[in-house]
């Protein structure tokens, strides 16, 4: 199992959430991380495990499309040993990232808009966020049926930040949608269980934040 940390960017401080919507979110406090400095946090977080790869959202730009992040490429250039898959609310194809290397596009449902245009290029290094809430695909268009993904996260958004554990509903729907995409799963992980659940689902990789800064993982038997 694979497990990825995630990171929410907000005024270029690490944030977490304490309610249902993108403004409630605030500074990540000090009895989870010492630090809400995106570069320390992130040797935080290897000083835990030695993580692959690392999920980045930007709120910013998913709620105001900004091209050329400073703190990202700064965050890509340091840590050239890692893997990064970023979402930026990218909304547009001409927006995405062809460029760095350790960086997988995220095409998040709930702001990209060019579906056709992604589903007639050769582009394959993105991975269809399906933005899910309250049981409905949040999205400018339904034209994501297009697409092939090779991965999907099964983005559980009423489950950030929250401990409500697995929603087997919504990965249902994304195997019934894509029959050969390789879901990844974020959101309500509670604990140890809750990833050994998911693997027994047929699920490899999996977003989460809080299980692993309250040490509800144990690394050795993954």
């Amino acid at each position: 199992m694979k497990l990825i940390p995630a990171i929410d960017l907000k005024n270029n401080k690490v944030v977490i959430p304490y309610g249902n919507s993108r403004s409630d979110y605030k500074e990540i406090p000090k009895d989870k991380s010492p630090t809400s400095d995106p570069i320390k946090f992130i040797d935080f977080l290897l000083s835990i495990h030695n993580f692959s790869t690392i999920y980045i959202a930007d709120l910013d730009s998913i709620k105001s499309f900004t091209e050329n992040n400073c703190l990202i490429k700064e965050i890509l250039c340091k840590f050239n040993n890692l893997k990064f898959i970023i979402d930026n609310g990218t909304r547009k194809f001409s927006q995405i990232n062809f460029i760095d290397n350790n960086m997988t596009q995220i095409i998040g449902t709930e702001t990209f808009v060019e579906y056709e245009k992604l589903h007639k290029s050769n582009f394959k290094n993105f991975i269809l966020s399906l933005d899910m809430k309250d049981g409905n695909v949040l999205c400018k268009n339904s034209n994501y049926n297009l697409l092939s993904p090779i991965k999907t996260i099964c983005m559980n958004l009423d489950n950030i930040g929250k401990n409500y554990g697995i929603n087997k509903i919504n990965i249902k729907k994304i195997h019934n949608l894509y029959t050969n995409t390789e879901v990844i799963y974020s959101g309500g992980i509670r604990n140890h269980n809750d990833v050994l659940e998911l693997k027994n689902f047929g699920i490899n990789e999996v977003i989460l934040l809080s299980s692993i800064l309250d040490k509800k993982i144990d690394y050795k038997i993954l």
